[in-house]
C-alpha cells in the first residue's frame, strides 16, 4: 500500500522496463504498469509531454515485440 503513496521516478520506470521476467510472463500487465508510472510522472510534473511521449513509445514498442519474443523463447527452450 505504501508503494501507491510513493511518487515514481524515471529510474523506477526504467527498472520496470528492464524487468524481462515480468514482461515475458505478463506483457499486458507490464505495459499497463509502465504506462501507469509514466502517467504518474507526467501528472506530478516530473516529466514533460515530450518525455511522456518517448516513454509511451518505448513501452508500446516493447509491448508489440512481446509475442515474438515469447514464441522465440519457447522455441529455444520448450521446457521453460
Amino acid at each position: 500500500m505504501s508503494d501507491d503513496l510513493t511518487p515514481g521516478s524515471l529510474a523506477d520506470w526504467q527498472r520496470l522496463f528492464d524487468d524481462q521476467a515480468y514482461w515475458q510472463q505478463s506483457p499486458d500487465a507490464h505495459f499497463t504498469a509502465l504506462m501507469q508510472v509514466a502517467n504518474d510522472l507526467f501528472g506530478q510534473g516530473a516529466i514533460d509531454l515530450e518525455q511522456w511521449q518517448a516513454l509511451k513509445a518505448k513501452a508500446e514498442q516493447l509491448h508489440q515485440r512481446s509475442p515474438q519474443a515469447n514464441v522465440a523463447q519457447e522455441v529455444d527452450d520448450p521446457d521453460a
